[in-house]
């Protein structure tokens, strides 16, 4: 049984005039705790322009770009070596733009997403974390644990490489590229769903959509009604399943719940936000069923940075630094010694546990742009 819904997307990522610019729609069930829980991306348009300052360029170690590849996109390849490890990276030779059918064919080659996304969940996981990314695939009903890892094709991956060139036309050292602005544009806050992580100089998971200078947090344990369109999962001993990760084992009540009028209502054990409707994060409780105490059991958290906490500080000389007063700024990349290049391969992902990723905000659009930036040469 399928639902046909549509989500549309638009993703931008902008580096000063440096750019990477995604333009997609996407269609199909938008709760990823749904049976047909397909989220569609399809890529309309995807350009990358650059300047004489700061380059993009793709990692492609797997070669997805054949010799006759590169001469059809215009690209060169470049191996650059650092330490005992080589990246193969292809540049577009004109140096100022990355071609829109070439950045296509490499998302059409790799194993990641396309066309459609699902989404996921990284698990509970601290905001300092250096352990690699792991998502996991959404749940059916009694899959409580997250146990599964989620396909390649659930998510999105870009493994971007940068470079600085000065005005001599020289390769630069030792130059941090800042992610300084992330604009999330959507309806219903389906924006607050979106998830950036960057793997480069730091291993960093991004919330853009929260522009605090903060550490904020999404609960990825609670009650789900993933089986019912109206009251909460249960067992066949009718105890409702704790679905992900807590702190304490959760303790049930010892008495079913009431089976009256003044208790067939919905029930808000996740905390929503928005009460006014059903959703799979809020239902009913069904009469007799054995309820566990959550508040309690205490739901593991998923911590991000808010884009106040990656953005840096400017000083009266325009150069971007580590603000340690107000704990601020975190740079994505930085060129290196060597090959005076700086890597960040970026993953960009749907959290289920979300509590926008419902299938009443399926068919919603949300826009986001990211916005690098270097010092002044």
């Amino acid at each position: 049984m399928t639902k046909e819904k549509k989500l549309s997307l638009r993703l931008g990522l902008i580096a000063g005039i440096t750019s990477l610019a995604l333009l997609a729609s996407t269609a199909g069930s938008l709760a990823w705790y749904a049976f047909s829980r397909t989220v569609s991306l399809n890529y309309i348009g995807t350009s990358i322009v650059g300047s004489s300052l700061l380059n993009i360029g793709i990692i492609d170690n797997d070669g997805y770009f054949t010799s006759e590849d590169l001469a059809t996109y215009s690209l060169e390849r470049e191996e650059a070596t650092e330490g005992t490890e080589t990246n193969s990276i292809c540049w577009s030779k004109s140096r100022n733009g990355f071609p829109l059918l070439a950045l296509r064919h490499y998302l059409e080659q790799s194993p990641h997403a396309v066309d459609k996304l699902h989404p996921v969940t990284t698990k509970s996981r601290a905001y300092n974390s250096t352990d690699d990314l792991t998502l996991y695939r959404s749940p059916e009903v009694s899959e409580t644990s997250f146990e599964y890892e989620a396909a390649y094709e659930s998510y999105s991956v870009l493994p971007l490489a940068f470079r600085v060139i000065d005005e001599n036309d020289e390769y630069v050292a030792n130059k941090d590229i800042w992610l300084t602005n992330a604009i999330v544009d959507a309806e219903q806050g389906v924006e607050n769903s979106v998830r950036l992580y960057a793997d480069g100089v730091n291993k960093l998971l991004i919330k853009p959509a929260d522009r605090a200078n903060q550490i904020g947090e999404t609960k990825v344990g609670g009650l789900l009604a993933i089986g019912s369109s109206q009251y909460y999962d249960r067992d066949d001993e009718n105890k409702e399943y704790c679905y992900g990760e807590f702190e304490n084992t959760p303790v049930y009540a010892s008495t079913g719940y009431p089976d009256d009028a003044e208790h067939d209502v919905l029930v808000n054990v996740n905390g929503v936000e928005d009460t006014s409707q059903q959703t799979t994060f809020l239902a009913k409780h069904y009469p007799g069923a054995f309820v566990p105490d959550i508040d309690a059991a205490v739901p593991k958290v998923q911590e991000h940075y808010g884009l106040g906490k990656i953005m840096p500080s400017k000083d009266s000389n325009g150069n971007f630094y580590a603000d340690t007063t107000n704990g601020n700024g975190v740079p994505i990349a930085t060129t290196t010694n060597n090959s005076k290049i700086g890597y960040t391969t970026f993953t960009i992902f749907v959290e289920g546990w979300d509590h926008s990723i419902i299938d009443q905000h399926a068919g919603y659009s949300f826009d986001l742009a990211l916005n690098f930036e270097i010092d002044r040469l």
